[in-house]
């Protein structure tokens, strides 16, 4: 984590290198939610998704760059008080769908986040 977090100060328009850097947020996130530290999860994608997001704001038809920002919106989700809706997950996802940047392997990812979208209102 020091060596790319480093590479990634360093150089802060690599997009590789900052990509990298969210992917090892996102691995400590996952280790912390099987640990039980959901505040630490949360930290850990909050700084993944700050990443992602201006990833995928710079280039909103680079599909590796969508499907990253929804698969942390998705973490995010998943842990309680958030601020992440499932709705927001199906919307990124839905975004890739018109768009046709979705693969059809993360077809099921669309429909799974519409449905708890559709369960958040219950």
């Amino acid at each position: 984590m020091d060596i790319i977090s480093r590479l990634a100060e360093a150089d802060p328009d690599n997009a590789g290198w900052q990509r990298d850097l969210s992917v090892s947020h996102n691995k400590i996130g996952d280790v912390r939610v099987e640990q039980g530290d959901l505040s630490g999860a949360l930290e850990s994608y909050r700084a993944s998704m700050a990443i992602r997001e201006r990833l995928a704001e710079a280039d909103p038809n680079n599909a590796g760059w969508q499907r990253d920002y929804a698969v942390n919106l998705s973490k995010l989700a998943g842990i309680p008080d958030s601020g992440v809706g499932w709705s927001e997950v199906a919307d990124a996802w839905g975004r890739m769908e018109a768009r046709g940047i979705l693969a059809p392997v993360d077809q099921h990812y669309v429909e799974e986040a519409r449905r708890l979208a559709d369960g958040e209102g219950e």
